[in-house]
């Protein structure tokens, strides 16, 4: 895996034992993806306890994004074409200014194919500035004209 991914994955708190189900997850799609995959980014909210949980697992590429769904306790997969593909993207934010997170940030980001596929991405705290950048070169790069 990329040396990146895992400073990435330390810096939303993740342990050991889940960045190698991540890794696992990563061989997987990288050798189904037909182009390179560049980006990682991982769903998370805070529950009602004040743990964070982790969600889905997304890898994207300049022309792909996959998706690992409840990455941690199941294996479904999909992956979908998303190069000038978005037709519409959404953002529900909260105490989040698009500058810098706070620990009390959070972030949801919908957005919508031409294939009628759909995704969610949800991130809290520092996962938002993450979940910024993911918007900016994936989401809003490929918005349909």
């Amino acid at each position: 895996m990329k040396e990146e991914f895992i400073r990435y994955l330390k810096s939303i708190g993740m342990t050991e034992p889940l960045h190698e189900r991540i890794e696992e997850i990563y061989q997987f799609c990288t050798e189904r993806c037909p182009d390179e995959i560049r980006d990682i980014f991982v769903t998370d909210y805070i529950k009602g306890d004040g743990s964070r949980e982790y969600e889905n697992l997304w890898f994207f590429s300049p022309k792909y994004c996959m998706e690992a769904k409840l990455f941690i306790t199941k294996d479904d997969f999909d992956i979908v074409a998303i190069r000038n593909r978005v037709i519409r993207w959404a953002i529900l934010k909260e105490n989040y200014d698009f500058k810098k997170a706070t620990e009390k940030s959070r972030l949801q980001l919908r957005f919508h194919l031409d294939t009628q596929v759909f995704g969610v991405l949800k991130a809290s705290k520092e996962n938002c500035d993450y979940l910024k950048e993911i918007l900016v070169k994936y989401i809003a790069a490929n918005l349909k004209e």
